[in-house]
């Protein structure tokens, strides 16, 4: 029985979570794998501090936890964030509603602030194929190369691709299965997922 063979996406529009977005839509209420994006509103960065990631990092958990949302990859990066979430259906508009609430709040409070701090509207994008969820987990993790964050995609410590490399321990729990169908079975996934974002 030969190894799961990928033909995976270059770089570029590809694998940009936006290479299909034509305006808004509305936020899916049906069960599946989706990409979700949050971004600042006016520019603003959401975190200001690695004491922000953690405090985010923690509601994330809160929240994957209370909607059973399978999180399978994430990133944190200064004014926006991306994750990888298994979604039961209805579940990601109220998930989202209170992710986005509750760190408001705080990050408002913690820096003196009253403005909203996300954009109305995070861009949800589903992934309908083991290419297309590998070529989304290279985007994130190399997402803090592009803009200066890190000279390599496992340097940097807020988000998940150390943790799908097998080089340490996720900071909030993670669901891989996806994840790992999509490198492959086996015990080698990790390895073909640290080539692959490399």
């Amino acid at each position: 029985q030969g190894r799961t063979k990928i033909r995976f996406a270059p770089d570029g529009l590809a694998g940009s979570p936006y290479a299909h977005s034509v305006g808004r839509r509305p936020r899916p209420r049906q069960a599946g794998l989706y990409h979700l994006a949050g971004h600042g509103s006016d520019r603003r960065c959401l975190f200001l501090a690695d004491v922000d990631r953690a405090d985010f990092l923690a509601e994330l958990a809160a929240t994957c936890e209370r909607f059973e949302l399978g999180l399978v990859s994430y990133v944190l990066m200064s004014n926006h964030y991306h994750a990888l979430l298994r979604v039961p259906e209805g579940a990601l508009p109220r998930a989202l509603q209170r992710l986005h609430t509750r760190y408001a709040r705080a990050h408002n409070r913690r820096y003196g602030r009253s403005a909203h701090l996300f954009r109305a509207h995070a861009y949800t994008g589903e992934i309908e194929s083991n290419e297309q969820l590998a070529a989304t987990s290279r985007y994130l993790a190399r997402n803090p190369v592009r803009v200066g964050l890190a000279d390599a995609p496992l340097e940097w410590p807020w988000g998940s691709a150390r943790a799908h490399a097998g080089l340490g321990q996720p900071r909030i729990p993670l669901t891989e299965a996806d994840l790992q169908g999509a490198f492959g079975e086996g015990r080698d996934w990790r390895i073909r997922y640290c080539e692959y974002i490399v």
